[in-house]
């Protein structure tokens, strides 16, 4: 049923959530990693908030890799698309 309502709504399996949590730093490498928070996974989508528009930019550009490596890491196509949010 929970997986059901996770659907209904676009929400990711909390497995997804747990995994990237668990591998942030080797997702991203150790200097992007503490830049970037994991805001929500939403229809295939992954939110990523920074603090630095130089960095949206560098998570933009490389976005098929990071794709890729998400969707490695979660075992199958979780992510088709990437958001990247400049806090301010």
């Amino acid at each position: 049923m929970l997986g059901s309502l996770h659907r209904r709504l676009g929400l990711a399996r909390p497995d997804v959530l747990a995994t990237l949590a668990d591998h942030w730093v080797a997702l991203l490498g150790p200097d992007l990693a503490g830049q970037c928070r994991l805001e929500s996974v939403r229809h295939e989508r992954l939110v990523i908030e920074v603090d630095d528009p130089a960095v949206a930019e560098h998570l933009k550009w490389s976005s098929a890799e990071l794709l890729g490596a998400a969707n490695s890491l979660c075992g199958g196509d979780t992510f088709s698309e990437l958001t990247v949010k400049v806090a301010r």
